[in-house]
């Protein structure tokens, strides 16, 4: 406990110096955390942005479809597993696609695109592409010859509201198919890519020009077939345990008929995700280690122009019988007191920074049109990011300790008759 005291007061003998480093720590770390939060409030828009534009939180299809996307592989007992889509608490809502991989042409030329067949006022509840429709309007119903597309491939096909499309694919038995489509409605999604490769029809009209449904089915009011089923939980960051508990119970009450059943969390449905959200937390600790680093070298140089000034007080100290490793420990706790007092008012900073930015959002305009082609908004929320905290002080410490041991070393190297001489 002496030491510690003795190591307090001598930190205050050069105010302004010391004063002028526990600043550069405090901004370095506010710098940092508030970078970190940056960070990571882009990724969280990143990622919600193409959650709620096409991905979902979690979907279910046939293992068949997923390891071979064939027409006729749909999902057995569809409506079994959407009443237990609705008796789960968890799952706020659901849709149910069928998909067809087409070629799209028009007057101008042609593109491959993957056709969703959808219950528009389900699809609604779950996506917000399909709702964000920038010309015209979405599909009324899932029956009947209209077509949405997106912006991007619309301006490729160079069509509009009311112009005519033909969709070419396969039918359940192999045979080439055409369909003739009137464009009802434009949507914006969340990046050019999917504009130009998704388009959105009726779901009982493209079942039965795929053969999957007869004209007495096309009449029924709920959808009876199916390649896929995308559902929405209330905390996306929590789609494991939710999709766990879903697949055991399904698996418990249909153990025989659902073996080829497939739940998949969005990390599973779209890797790229899944991946950024695995490798942030060490890139943005890595990010903050850089700084601190920076920061431990000005400390470092502190401390050895302290000793400097101090060579005739260190060499009285081992002459009246401190020992080298009281003098090491003295040292040490110098630097780590330094730092750690920078570092409370640093996290202070960007708690506040965070909290604050994280409501009223930081608008980047000149890079608008940057954002939207990777799905984001102009306007950035960063996250508050407490979790961080401890690791930061645990960085600190280790970093304050390293920065230490060339002055201990350089202030054990004095000679105590010769420290007393110097003036």
């Amino acid at each position: 406990m002496k030491i510690i005291i003795m190591a307090w007061r001598n930190i205050w003998r050069t105010p302004w110096r010391s004063l002028v480093v526990i600043g550069a720590m405090s901004l370095g770390v506010w710098s940092g955390i508030f970078m970190m939060g940056w960070i990571n409030g882009i990724n969280d828009q990143r990622t919600i942005s193409m959650l709620d534009d096409n991905v979902g939180h979690g979907r279910i299809c046939s293992k068949d479809f997923l390891e071979k996307p064939e027409v006729f592989s749909t999902i057995n007992n569809l409506e079994a597993l959407s009443n237990r889509l609705v008796a789960d608490s968890n799952i706020t809502t659901f849709s149910s696609r069928v998909i067809c991989n087409s070629m799209i042409q028009a007057g101008s030329g042609s593109a491959p695109i993957i056709a969703y067949g959808v219950n528009p006022n389900n699809e609604k509840k779950v996506f917000k592409s399909v709702q964000n429709i920038s010309s015209g309007e979405f599909l009324k119903g899932q029956v009947g010859d209209e077509v949405v597309l997106g912006e991007a491939l619309a301006r490729k096909l160079e069509i509009d509201i009311d112009d005519r499309v033909v969709l070419t694919f396969q039918d359940i038995n192999g045979d080439v198919r055409s369909a003739l489509f009137w464009l009802v409605g434009i949507y914006d999604g969340a990046s050019s890519m999917i504009e130009e490769s998704i388009i959105y029809v009726p779901s009982k009209t493209i079942s039965f020009q795929m053969g999957l449904i007869d004209s007495i089915e096309l009449s029924n009011e709920s959808q009876i077939i199916a390649h896929e089923i995308n559902y929405r939980v209330r905390n996306p960051y929590e789609i494991e345990k939710v999709n766990n508990a879903l697949e055991s119970s399904f698996l418990k009450n249909k153990k025989s008929e659902s073996q080829s059943i497939v739940f998949r969390t969005w990390k599973e449905v779209s890797p790229d995700l899944g991946v950024a959200d695995a490798i942030l937390a060490q890139s943005l600790l890595l990010f903050m280690m850089i700084i601190l680093l920076a920061m431990s070298f000005g400390i470092l140089n502190t401390m050895l122009m302290a000793i400097l000034e101090r060579t005739r007080e260190l060499g009285m100290l081992m002459a009246i019988g401190m020992n080298k490793k009281k003098i090491f420990k003295l040292i040490v706790s110098e630097t780590i007191l330094l730092s750690f007092v920078g570092l409370p008012f640093g996290l202070f900073l960007g708690h506040i920074s965070l909290l604050v930015t994280s409501k009223t959002g930081i608008t980047l305009k000149s890079v608008e049109q940057g954002f939207e082609q990777m799905g984001l908004e102009a306007t950035v929320y960063p996250s508050v990011v407490p979790e961080y905290y401890l690791p930061i002080a645990g960085l600190v410490l280790i970093l304050s300790f390293l920065s230490s041991i060339y002055p201990a070393i350089k202030a054990l190297k004095l000679n105590p008759i010769e420290s007393m001489r110097v003036l």
